[in-house]
């Protein structure tokens, strides 16, 4: 008896929305979500993050400048995490949840998966989707954003508080709420962000493990897998969210501790080059396969345009064969010496993993972006794009 199996045009991967049967989680977070419901949501977060920081703080005085150093409206890390970083990251579903059943269900479709690996493949989404719908992770996620949130803030770097968090060695009612509240929520949503990735990367593994029907002349040089190097941009939201926090901490401390953004330049460096790098680890459980696939490539392909061309010179070079008088204009055996080689040369071109060079552009230039506010501290912004207009003419 033959197994069946979902069709690929129904095929469903819930990788970013949770599938839940509980009817109150459910209308929490409906299965697909409007764009106005997520405003919504953004704006529920900021009531509940930054709001009552600024309601707390004008109560104790420490809003505007008067009794601290550094009050609540001059704290450009608040504006950076819970004004622009919070909404980017629950924004990122959208884009998300878009691209990852569209990689996934696109190894059926190009028929990457053979039908006896079905099975496994099958597996390896339910397995993923289940630890996704599960409420357990959720939990135990929230459990360590409180935890980290309480201990960076309250104990292993105390000293980095602000003057409205902390005055004259006093916790203000802000600060509380910074600590317990707002900054926990953030650092869920980053972990949660981070177990998607996990997940998905777990699926990867799994799928690398079967055996795909790989083509070493595909044209995105991948062997068929070159979805994945461009899907990678997805998440170049979550990417720009995080640039952005550590962009908004670059600037409190320029702004308030006499900082220089040359101070910052090798921080700023690092995190670029790590951050992508940790996008792309995912993808290095192909580099055996595609290897091989592109060493068998270049045997197999290297026999034939060797034959090829013992053929060619049997026929037109030495003049062996009995069609002497053909003539060499308009022959097609050129067109097809090309052709021949031009396939050897996209089996020689291919990638160890997939890559995709515009989805890299993305990565990149979401992971600047941020920074680039930055550079305005040392240059005026009028003046860059005075220079820039300069070039333009």
């Amino acid at each position: 008896m033959t197994e069946s199996h979902v069709d690929s045009k129904e095929f469903e991967f819930p990788l970013v929305m949770r599938q839940s049967t509980n009817s109150f989680f459910g209308n929490l977070s409906p299965r697909n979500p409007s764009l106005a419901f997520r405003m919504r949501r953004v704006g529920m977060l900021i009531l509940i993050t930054w709001v009552p920081l600024l309601l707390l703080a004008i109560l104790s005085g420490y809003a505007g400048r008067g009794i601290v150093d550094v009050p609540l409206l001059h704290d450009p890390g608040l504006y950076g995490r819970f004004l622009f970083v919070l909404p980017l990251l629950e924004l990122a579903e959208v884009i998300v949840a878009i691209s990852l059943p569209v990689q996934a269900r696109q190894f059926l479709e190009s028929e990457l998966v053979p039908e006896r690996d079905r099975p496994r493949f099958d597996a390896a989404v339910n397995k993923v989707v289940q630890l996704r719908s599960s409420f357990t992770p959720e939990i135990l996620i929230a459990i360590l954003a409180l935890c980290l949130a309480i201990t960076f803030r309250l104990f292993l770097f105390p000293e980095s508080t602000s003057n409205w968090e902390v005055h004259n060695s006093v916790r203000s009612p802000a600060g509380w709420w910074y600590a317990l509240i707002s900054l926990p929520i953030l650092f869920f949503f980053l972990l949660r962000w981070m177990w998607i990735y996990l997940l998905w990367s777990i699926f990867l593994f799994r799928v690398s493990r079967l055996d795909l029907q790989l083509s070493p002349t595909h044209p995105d040089h991948a062997g068929g897998l070159g979805f994945l190097g461009w899907g990678v941009a997805s998440f170049s939201v979550v990417l720009m969210a995080l640039s952005a926090m550590f962009s908004s901490g670059f600037y409190y401390e320029i702004l308030h501790n006499k900082g220089s953004v040359y101070d910052f330049k090798y921080h700023m460096v690092v995190f670029v080059v790590i951050a992508v790098a940790i996008l792309y680890t995912p993808l290095l459980v192909f580099f055996g396969r595609l290897s091989r696939c592109r060493f068998t490539g270049l045997l197999d392909f290297g026999s034939l345009v060797l034959r090829y061309d013992r053929k060619f010179e049997e026929k037109w070079i030495e003049r062996k064969s009995a069609e002497t008088d053909e003539s060499l204009l308009g022959s097609s055996d050129i067109q097809s010496l090309a052709d021949i080689a031009s396939a050897y040369e996209h089996v020689n071109d291919m990638w160890p993993v997939p890559f995709d060079t515009k989805g890299f552009g993305i990565l990149i230039v979401a992971s600047i972006l941020p920074l680039i506010p930055l550079v305005a501290t040392e240059v005026p912004l009028q003046e860059i794009l005075k220079k820039l207009a300069e070039m333009m003419v």
